[in-house]
């Protein structure tokens, strides 16, 4: 049994295998068709449930409003290219923009300009709404004494008139206060005035209020808009970058994503002139130093003259005087870069807090010292920016914060070392140069002594008159290259109030919804037609039986109501099933035509497949034709004839076959002429005993000599044994299959009585066939070859069950009347 069982279950496997193959086969299509016919109830189900699964999506989702600015990052200095200086300042780099405008420091300077203090909202049965602006009990004048209150839900009441109710938890511990409407509210965390304006929702009684505000904190500010925040590059080239917002509030996205735009453009206006504020103080530092020193050397160079009466230099010698003005201009370049090198170290040496990079590179351009130091103070200032990063995210005591603090202390003093040494090269040349013009000067011992005095007083003035100059020069073009620096960020699109929310998208979710719920059915469907295991055309048992099974015929589907006896064909005998019952008396004329009387015996494989209905019947239709017909009811253990018949079952074969009654006692005549039956009787405890019984060979003879035709209604072979002596013994055996019932397996059965019992004369009739299938290319008119030869197909006028319809394509098909 256990092989049997794996060997069915194979064959079962093979047979989903080979109709997914054969699907584009027409017979393959039509049952393909017909399963999605009789499925589309389901398929209606479902496609309904996916409609109103989306329709309540989009009923209880709260819609996502998204604002857009588009900002254009561009500067010029035309000044600076007039003057042909280099510019102060940091390099435009419009990726490092937008990452600064990706930070939470950015982010938290854009949320102060809008009045995101509080938050208000009503709470609704699923969603809740943000007021934002538009709330009608705003907190005005709030002090918080206490944070812990910050971002806790505080409730407002007002079902008290002309007051108002606070209630909130903070710790765990619940505060509840109520106040007059014209009064200051003060709780031990808070203190405010509330004010109260006129809204549709406060005079109707019948709408759903729950209000409550909440004191935001900038921390929660920053993580809750820093994820609706989207920062990204539009152009390059063109250097445009796009902000954008998304939220529940559409003025609310509106606002922020304005405020970002806005934000920057101040911001960068003030950085770079910041910049250039910080070169300007140190040129006026150095100058006021400078000019004491030029006004001091100017009176001593006066006075040398009064007193000593000196008016000029000629006297000197052109050598003396060229080497002297050679001295003069590099003691002047050092004493330049001495003053400078010191300026550097002394912004440097500040505490890590204030120490300021972008006043650091200014002065270092144009001077020989911009390339050694610039890469020094680039990752000084690269570090302090992280440290920024760093601080917004997490707290000093954070390893990530302390290690940044550690990278730029020793940045920090690298950046000083390297200026001291500077500072130290550029004094001992100085001080070289000292020697060296006091050496030269005692060569020239021979001038006179007066002349040389003066020439020593004028060098000093000249030294300082050049410093001085040049100091003035430097101021007047920095002012000017401030003056001529005009920063082109430009809002080209400002934010607008958003028309419509971008999620949930009516179409989308209606479309994804409904593409899923026909996704689904479409599943159910194939998964139907792939289990499908029933006989469902005669198609069927010749291809699973390799056409050893002869066939009779097949019954069509009754689609009225069964009336309580069975017997049909005197009802109506022009109908398609009389017909039907024609053609397989017809057909068993091809199995056995000899003269005699003939016993007919009628089992299946399961009890409901419609034996009973056949017998009954198939022996009313050959009565018809003048033969006399005895129906008898084998099926001890379920009969059904007496119900078919709507008779008693007191007495019946049981009876007869224990001697207990008579043949003729048990006989009973039909409403038909020349139909009589007998009914099962009583249940016996032992049928099958009673029917291989002698008796009951005896009682077959003495019916076949009264009766043309004697018809056995035998119990199903599938589940007991009891008929199979009598459809050894039969002229016609035959096995009934009930369409879109029986398992295509129970074919095998039929081919293992034909084999194993030598039955060599069994026949099917297959039962409850939908005739509509023929509408739609699931086509039962075969020519049933298989030894009878007999056309089948229910095509012509004469029946009064015809179709009175033309022939429908598909649509007609999945959804005519069934």
């Amino acid at each position: 049994m256990i092989g049997e069982d794996i060997t069915q279950r194979n064959v079962s496997f093979e047979s989903y295998k080979q109709r997914i193959t054969n699907f584009s086969n027409e017979f393959e299509l039509g049952l393909f068709l017909y399963i999605l016919r009789r499925s589309l109830l389901w398929i209606l189900l479902v496609l309904l449930l996916a409609l109103t699964s989306a329709l309540l999506y989009l009923r209880y989702t709260s819609p996502i409003y998204e604002a857009r600015s588009i900002l254009q990052l561009r500067e010029s200095n035309t000044a600076a290219t007039v003057l042909s200086m280099s510019t102060f300042g940091e390099d435009k780099n419009l990726y490092a923009d937008v990452e600064f405008m990706r930070s939470q420091l950015f982010l938290g300077m854009a949320l102060e300009r809008l009045p995101l203090r509080v938050s208000y909202f009503n709470r609704g049965q699923i969603l809740t709404e943000e007021y934002y602006t538009g709330s009608f009990f705003p907190l005005s004048d709030l002090v918080v004494t206490d944070s812990m209150v910050l971002d806790v839900p505080i409730f407002v009441s007002l079902s008290e008139p002309g007051r108002v109710g606070i209630s909130y938890t903070v710790g765990g511990t619940p505060v509840k206060a109520s106040f007059d409407r014209t009064e200051p509210i003060r709780t031990p965390h808070f203190s405010g005035r509330m004010e109260f304006k006129h809204h549709s929702i406060l005079a109707d009684p019948e709408s759903n209020i729950n209000l409550y505000f909440k004191i935001n904190s900038k921390q929660r500010l920053l993580e809750t808009y820093s994820q609706q925040l989207i920062v990204k590059v539009l152009d390059p080239g063109a250097k445009t970058v796009e902000v954008s917002c998304k939220n529940q509030n559409p003025w609310l996205a509106m606002d922020i994503a304005q405020a970002m735009a806005e934000t920057f453009i101040h911001y960068d206006v003030e950085r770079r002139g910041e910049s250039a504020l910080s070169v300007i103080r140190f040129i006026r530092t150095q100058k006021d130093t400078v000019f004491e020193e030029l006004r001091e050397s100017e009176f001593k160079l006066q006075d040398f003259r009064i007193e000593n009466r000196v008016a000029d230099l000629d006297l000197l010698t052109p050598l003396f005087l060229e080497r002297s003005s050679q001295y003069e201009d590099e003691l002047v370049h050092l004493t330049l870069d001495i003053e400078l090198l010191k300026a550097l170290e002394k912004v440097t040496d500040k505490p890590l807090e204030e120490i300021a990079p972008h006043e650091l590179i200014p002065l270092l351009l144009g001077t020989k010292y911009e390339g050694p130091l610039a890469g020094t103070i680039k990752e000084l200032q690269d570090l302090l920016r992280e440290r920024g990063y760093v601080n917004a995210e997490a707290t000093s005591a954070h390893p990530a914060s302390k290690s940044i603090e550690t990278r730029i202390a020793t940045q920090k003093q690298v950046l000083l070392e390297s200026l001291r040494r500077l500072r130290e090269t550029a004094e001992t040349r100085y001080n070289d140069l000292m020697v060296q013009l006091t050496d030269y000067d005692k060569r020239f011992r021979s001038i006179p002594g007066k002349e040389l005095d003066y020439a020593r007083i004028e060098r000093v003035f000249n030294i300082n008159e050049k410093y001085y100059t040049m100091l003035l020069e430097k101021e007047i073009e920095y002012r000017i290259s401030k003056a001529g620096f005009v920063p082109e960020n430009r809002i080209l699109q400002n934010a607008a109030l958003p028309p419509a929310p971008v999620s949930p998208n009516r179409n989308m979710v209606l479309g994804s919804y409904l593409v899923t719920g026909l996704i689904i059915c479409f599943l159910i469907v194939l998964v139907r037609y792939i289990m499908h295991d029933n006989v469902t055309s005669l198609h069927d048992i010749a291809k699973l039986s390799h056409a050893s099974i002869g066939i009779l015929g097949m019954i069509p589907k009754y689609k009225k109501e069964i009336p309580i006896s069975q017997l049909l064909i005197d009802k109506n005998p022009k109908s398609l099933i009389a017909e039907a019952f024609r053609t397989v008396r017809t057909n068993m004329q091809f199995v056995d035509n000899t003269p005699g009387a003939k016993v007919v015996a009628i089992t299946s494989t399961i009890s409901g497949e419609g034996k009973t209905f056949v017998a009954m019947n198939l022996a009313g239709i050959i009565s018809f034709s003048g033969k006399r017909v005895i129906i008898l009811d084998l099926d001890m253990r379920k009969p059904k004839i007496h119900l078919g018949f709507d008779v008693d079952n007191a007495l019946g074969m049981s009876t007869v076959l224990i001697g207990k009654d008579t043949v003729d006692n048990c006989i009973r005549k039909s409403n038909l002429e020349n139909l009589d039956f007998i009914t099962a009787g009583p249940i016996p405890p032992n049928p099958s005993e009673l029917i291989i019984s002698p008796r009951m060979n005896e009682v077959l003879t003495e019916l076949k000599q009264r009766y043309d035709v004697v018809l056995l209604d035998n119990p199903p072979v599938g589940l007991v044994t009891d008929g199979l002596p009598m459809i050894q013994l039969a002229d016609y055996p035959i096995y009934i299959f009930r369409s879109d019932y029986s398992k295509k397996q129970f074919v095998q059965n039929v081919d293992r009585l034909i084999n194993e019992n030598n039955i060599k004369r069994l026949t099917c009739i297959l039962n409850g066939v939908d005739i509509d299938r023929n509408k739609y290319g699931y086509n039962y008119g075969y020519g049933y070859g298989y030894g009878y030869g007999y056309g089948y197909g229910y095509t012509g006028g004469y029946y009064e069950e015809r179709s009175k319809q033309s022939k429908r394509g598909w649509f007609g098909a999945l959804f005519g009347k069934g």
